[in-house]
């Protein structure tokens, strides 16, 4: 078995990411595939449950890759510790 210095929450942020950003390609793939729909003749454009789609993809890929960035940012170095004392010198 492999050893890594990747934490568990770290694994969980990069995940959440990939897969907001995948949700945030099949919300572009589609509305590319809407515009197209315009260009070519007697094909109906997006009504009723289609529309709806768009708002789903992209919203569920903003969440996603937001929660995946919050959740790398707890894994910076020294955000975690409590800051340690300075020492000063009497004179």
């Amino acid at each position: 078995m492999v050893k890594t210095n990747l934490k568990q929450h770290e694994f969980v942020g990069l995940v959440l990411i990939f897969m907001g950003a995948t949700w945030l390609g099949f919300g572009l793939y589609g509305t590319l595939l809407a515009a197209n729909r315009l260009l070519l003749a007697n094909v109906p454009l997006l009504a009723g449950k289609e529309m709806m789609m768009m708002p789903l993809f992209y919203g569920l890929g903003a969440v996603l890759m937001t929660l995946g960035r919050i959740e790398l940012a707890e894994a910076l170095p020294g955000k975690n510790h409590p800051a340690h004392y300075v020492h000063v010198r009497r004179s």
